[in-house]
C-alpha cells in the first residue's frame, strides 16, 4: 500500500509542536536543566547538591505512578486533556521547585514536574501521535522529540544566563509561566483524533481513509484489551523490554556522559561543550531515524538503532580518541531514536484501535526499566570503580534489545494495516 504523502497538515503540525514543546521542558525542567537547577536550589536551600539530586531520583520513581494514574484517565477524558494538563502541572511545579522553602517541597514539586512531563510526553502526546498519524509514527515522534535536543542545545544555556543574572525564584516563575500558558493553550486547541477537526488519519482523503483504513472509532477496542490480557500477551512483553532498555541506555549514557569524557582525558569545558554538540547532530538524526522508521518499518529499524549503539558503545570503550569521536558522533545521531522507538514500536504493533488501553500499561512497565539507568551506573561503578563497565552492561543491553526486536511480530494488532491489506 503506498503511503501518503500529504504531510501532517496544518492541525497535525499544531500536534507535533505542540508535542516539541513538551519533549523541550522535559529537558530543560528534569533532565539536563537538572545540571543549573539542582545546585541553584542547594545553594538557596543551604543543603549539599547531592540532597536535591536524590531527590530528583525519588521524584522519577514516583514520576511513574503518575505515568500510571495519568494511563487510566486517559482514557476517560482523552489525550489532548491530558497532555495539556500534564504541561500545565509541570509548569506550576517547575515555579515551585525555584521557591521551594524546605526539601520536602522541593521533592513534591519534582513529582509534580517529572511526573507530568513524563505523562505528558509519552501517555499524552504518544497516545495523540498514534491516533493521528498510525502510519507515520515515525516522522511525526522525529519532529516531536526533537525537543529534547533543543532543549539541551537552547533551554539549558538560556536557564543558565536566567538563574546567573535574576536568580532560580524568579527564573523558574518566568520559565514555569511559560508552560502554563502553553498548557493551556494546548488544552483548548488540542482535538483527540483528527475526525474531530474533520480530518482523517495520516491527513489522507475521506476516499482513501474509507478504502485502506479500519472504519471503527479510535475508541472502539476490536482486541477487548484489558490489563491482564495484555500482560499475557507477548508482544506487550516484546514491545516493552525491548524500548525499556534502549531508554535505559540511552538516558544511562547522557547522564554520565560528561564524567565520561573527562574520564578519557577530556577537561571539563570540552566534555561539557560535547553535550551542546551532541544535541545538535541528534536533531539531524531525529529526521534520519523518522524517515527510516517510516521507509523501513520498525522492526529495520530498531535493529539498527541496537547495531550503531553497540559499535558506539565498543569504540568509546576502546579508549582510543578518534574512536571515542566517533562513538560521540553516533551517540549524538541516536539521540532521539530511543523516544522515538518506544511510541513507534508498540503503536506499530497494536495499531490505533484501542491504543489508549495498551499505551496505560505498555507505557508505565517500560519507565520502570528505564529508571534503573540510575541503579545501573550507581552499581556497576561502585564494583568495577570505571564508567567503561557500564558501557559494556550497555552493549550487552542493546545486543538484548536487538533479539527482542526481531521477535516482534509487526502490525499483528494493527486494524488499519489489516483493512490495508485485506486483499
Amino acid at each position: 500500500m503506498q503511503q501518503s504523502k500529504k504531510g501532517f497538515g496544518a492541525w497535525g503540525w499544531f500536534l507535533l509542536i505542540f508535542g516539541l514543546l513538551i519533549f523541550f521542558s522535559n529537558g530543560g525542567f528534569f533532565a539536563d536543566g537538572t545540571n543549573v537547577i539542582a545546585p541553584a536550589v542547594a545553594e538557596r536551600l543551604g543543603v549539599d547538591r547531592t540532597v536535591i539530586l536524590n531527590m530528583n531520583s525519588v521524584a522519577g520513581i514516583i514520576g511513574v505512578v503518575i505515568a500510571i494514574i495519568a494511563g487510566q484517565v486517559n482514557r476517560r477524558i482523552g489525550p489532548a486533556k491530558v497532555a495539556a494538563g500534564c504541561l500545565i502541572l509541570a509548569g506550576l511545579g517547575h515555579i515551585a521547585t525555584g521557591n521551594a522553602t524546605s526539601v520536602a517541597m522541593y521533592l513534591i514539586a519534582m513529582c509534580c514536574v517529572g511526573g507530568g512531563l513524563s505523562a505528558g510526553s509519552f501517555v499524552g502526546i504518544g497516545t495523540l501521535v498514534a491516533m493521528w498519524f498510525p502510519r507515520k509514527q515515525g516522522q511525526a515522534m522525529s519532529v516531536v522529540a526533537m525537543g529534547s535536543n533543543f532543549g539541551t542545545m537552547l533551554f539549558v544555556p538560556l536557564l543558565t544566563v536566567l538563574v546567573g543574572s535574576i536568580g532560580i525564584a524568579t527564573s523558574s516563575i518566568i520559565c514555569g509561566a511559560v508552560a502554563v500558558v502553553v498548557g493551556l493553550i494546548g488544552a483548548v486547541m488540542l482535538r483527540n483524533t483528527p475526525q474531530e477537526r474533520g480530518l482523517y488519519p495520516d491527513n489522507v482523503t475521506k476516499e482513501e481513509f474509507e478504502a485502506s483504513y479500519a472504519s471503527a472509532a479510535p475508541e472502539e477496542d476490536p482486541h477487548g484489551w484489558t490489563t491482564g490480557k495484555l500482560l499475557a500477551t507477548k508482544e506487550t512483553w516484546l514491545c516493552v523490554l525491548s524500548t525499556g532498555l534502549l531508554m535505559l541506555i540511552q538516558m544511562g549514557i547522557m547522564t554520565q556522559l560528561v564524567a565520561r569524557n573527562m574520564e578519557v582525558g577530556m577537561n571539563q569545558a570540552m566534555a561539557t561543550g560535547v553535550m551542546s554538540a551532541i544535541a545538535v547532530i541528534g536533531i539531524i538524526g531525529s529526521v534520519i531515524i523518522g524517515g527510516i522508521v517510516f521507509k523501513m518499518g520498525i522492526k529495520k529499524a530498531g535493529v539498527m538503532v541496537c547495531i550503531l549503539y553497540i559499535v558506539a558503545l565498543l569504540c568509546n570503550i576502546s579508549g582510543i580518541m578518534p574512536l571515542v569521536w566517533v562513538s560521540l558522533v553516533i551517540i549524538g545521531f541516536l539521540g532521539a531514536a530511543a523516544p522515538n522507538l518506544m511510541n513507534s514500536i508498540p503503536g506499530s504493533v497494536f495499531g490505533r484501535l484501542g491504543y489508549a488501553k495498551v499505551n496505560s500499561v505498555v507505557f508505565p512497565i517500560t519507565s520502570m526499566i528505564y529508571m534503573c539507568n540510575f541503579a545501573v551506573n550507581g552499581v556497576v561503578q561502585k564494583a568495577f570503580g570505571s564508567i567503561s563497565a557500564v558501557y559494556i552492561v550497555f552493549a550487552v543491553m542493546a545486543l538484548v534489545s536487538l533479539l527482542l526486536i526481531l521477535a516482534i511480530q509487526d502490525h499483528k494488532y494493527d486494524q488499519d494495516y489489516m483493512a490495508a491489506h485485506k486483499n
